[in-house]
């Protein structure tokens, strides 16, 4: 069984500290990270001569990008408000990100904003009806650039109000039916009530992206029981090739980073 690739977020270190971590990309052997934009221009005004000199130095530095996240940070969308006022708005910067992930070589957008998909008292059926159709307007572009567009299911206790069960999303990515538009399963679903994990090996055709989380995103340096037993599995699993490892942190802790690397190689690499 070949080893798993392995990723860390960049949402886990300041920016400036990045060079330091770069370091310990390479001692612990990990392949590479995904990257939150804003966490490296702070605006997205600049995102396309940033993302050039940053995928310049990555690719020096032999150092791959396996997703794009963060994609609607700061950006004050939402789908359902206004009856779609917005949407055109939404469709064309997620395009842009499209052309981000040319610039890193990257096949992977991960989408997991509740605020994007925050419904409010609109209707479940209307709010499932406006998010299929959305997401079925990528479909030709999907199939030109060839990049995945990664839905995440979120826990409600992280202000979730729309798709925070796995089942839901399961619908709703096969309503969309675009071989381009898959799921990004996050161990955060163990994190509140108990799930059975044998759902997502049930359905990894659906699945394109897998990242592994601590309760509020903390660092790996304690993982939980459902952690630990789904690393574990993904270890197991032929089918799975590529994890990442997020943790969010304001300020950068590298003897944090270092011990969450490591333990998180421990549990989920051969």
């Amino acid at each position: 069984m070949k080893k798993k690739k392995l990723f860390i977020s960049n949402l886990a270190w300041e920016h400036r500290n990045f060079n330091l971590v770069k370091e310990l990309i390479k001692i612990n052997q990990f392949n590479g990270i995904d990257i939150a934009p804003i966490k490296i221009s702070n605006n997205w005004k600049n995102l396309i001569k940033v993302s050039k000199k940053t995928s310049k130095d990555l690719r020096k530095e032999k150092i791959k990008v396996n997703a794009i996240q963060g994609i609607y940070f700061k950006k004050n969308f939402n789908i359902f408000k206004k009856k779609g006022k917005y949407i055109p708005n939404i469709y064309n910067h997620t395009v842009n990100i499209l052309d981000i992930c040319k610039i890193y070589k990257c096949k992977k957008i991960i989408i997991g904003s509740s605020e994007f998909r925050k419904k409010g008292k609109l209707n479940i059926n209307a709010a499932n009806t406006i998010f299929i159709n959305f997401f079925k307007g990528f479909k030709k572009i999907l199939n030109k650039k060839k990049i995945y567009l990664c839905l995440e299911t979120i826990p409600y206790q992280y202000n979730e109000d729309f798709i925070f069960d796995f089942y839901h999303m399961l619908y709703l990515v096969k309503k969309i039916n675009c071989k381009w538009i898959k799921i990004n399963f996050d161990s955060s679903l163990f994190h509140f009530k108990k799930f059975d994990k044998n759902l997502l090996f049930k359905n990894l055709k659906y699945v394109e992206n897998i990242q592994v989380t601590q309760k509020y995103f903390e660092y790996f340096l304690n993982p939980s029981k459902h952690n630990i037993k789904f690393c574990r599995s993904l270890k197991l699993s032929p089918n799975i090739k590529n994890i990442s490892l997020e943790i969010i942190s304001q300020k950068t802790d590298i003897n944090k980073i270092n011990y969450s690397m490591k333990n998180f190689k421990r549990l989920v690499q051969n």
